[in-house]
């Protein structure tokens, strides 16, 4: 299944004739009563809005997550896109390849977890090294780890995005740590790599961008430290002093208790976990900004989800 056409090249009164994953999808009655789909599809370049009218009384085959073969008419509608649809059905999705579908990391997954896999293996030897190894060398953990994104929708919110965002961290953490000799670079690096593991669990990732059931109930913190007290535990002599402080990176990256931290950073290297972390994810949500907003007019993009405020242009 592959696609011809994707979001951002689309032109009003264009033909389409093509795959698409659905984001969401509702019926809703018009203003002259008519039943119509409402619908919102999208693909690796963006979301399209979509509608099906005189849909009657039959409930679609599809739903959220699904793929769809979707043909219509390309519209302009009060200053955007909509796809005017004639047909649309579920549709097989057993060859689809994902990065068609949603948004990834422009750089190779298996390149940035060999390099992360690389650094790692540059710790100095004993425990720290090998819980980090034992957790990178996890299959099942790297599988999810290699396509998990950083988040829904704030920073780095598209495959891969938390291993891009785990080893730009690495490479700020080597730097800091070089300026300020007494921290501990190796339980530095430990808190990095291990901090959001949780994510790998507490987001779903195979089709659209949403919290897993687990998720919702636990969040990543919770989830990270059960997963990472696991691996610890089952190194020998693992010495409980330095689990604990492990334990605290993970319960204090989000930096203060109204962020949804259990605590805040006790120690040095557990407060530059989380500066680094926030930095580099405030960057990157300033990065996607201006990306999105480039062709906007005026000085200014729009107002930015992640950070509360318009971002002035470069």
């Amino acid at each position: 299944m592959k696609k011809a056409v994707f979001i951002r090249d689309l032109k009003p009164h264009q033909a389409v004739h093509d795959t698409f994953l659905v984001r969401r999808q509702a019926r809703r009655t018009g203003r002259n009563g008519s039943a119509y789909l409402d619908i919102e599809l999208q693909d690796a370049t963006g979301v399209l809005a979509a509608k099906l009218w005189d849909c009657g009384d039959t409930p679609p085959d599809f739903d959220a997550d699904d793929f769809v073969l979707a043909s219509g008419t390309v519209e302009a509608h009060r200053g955007s896109l909509q796809l005017l649809l004639e047909t649309i059905h579920h549709t097989p999705a057993t060859d689809a390849d994902l990065r068609d579908y949603l948004p990834a990391s422009e750089r190779n997954r298996e390149e940035m977890y060999a390099a992360l896999l690389a650094r790692a293996g540059r710790m100095t030897p004993g425990p720290l090294r090998r819980l980090v190894e034992s957790v990178l060398g996890d299959p099942a953990i790297a599988t999810a780890y290699k396509l998990a994104p950083a988040a829904t929708a704030y920073h780095h919110a598209y495959l891969s995005g938390l291993l891009e965002h785990v080893l730009s961290l690495t490479g700020l953490a080597d730097r800091v740590t070089g300026h300020y000799p007494s921290l501990d670079r190796d339980l530095v690096l430990a808190g990095i790599v291990l901090h959001d593991l949780g994510k790998v669990q507490e987001l779903s990732f195979a089709r659209g961008f949403r919290y897993s059931t687990r998720g919702q109930l636990l969040g990543h913190i919770a989830i990270g430290l059960e997963m990472v007290w696991e691996k610890m535990n089952a190194i020998p002599e693992f010495p409980a002093g330095l689990k604990d402080r492990v334990a605290h990176m993970i319960l204090a990256h989000h930096g203060r208790l109204e962020f949804g931290s259990p605590k805040e950073p006790m120690f040095p290297e557990a407060l530059l976990v989380h500066y680094l972390d926030d930095l580099d994810s405030k960057l990157e949500a300033m990065r996607a900004q201006y990306a999105t907003d480039g062709d906007r007019p005026g000085e200014w993009t729009a107002r930015n989800a992640a950070l509360g405020r318009e971002l002035l242009k470069k």
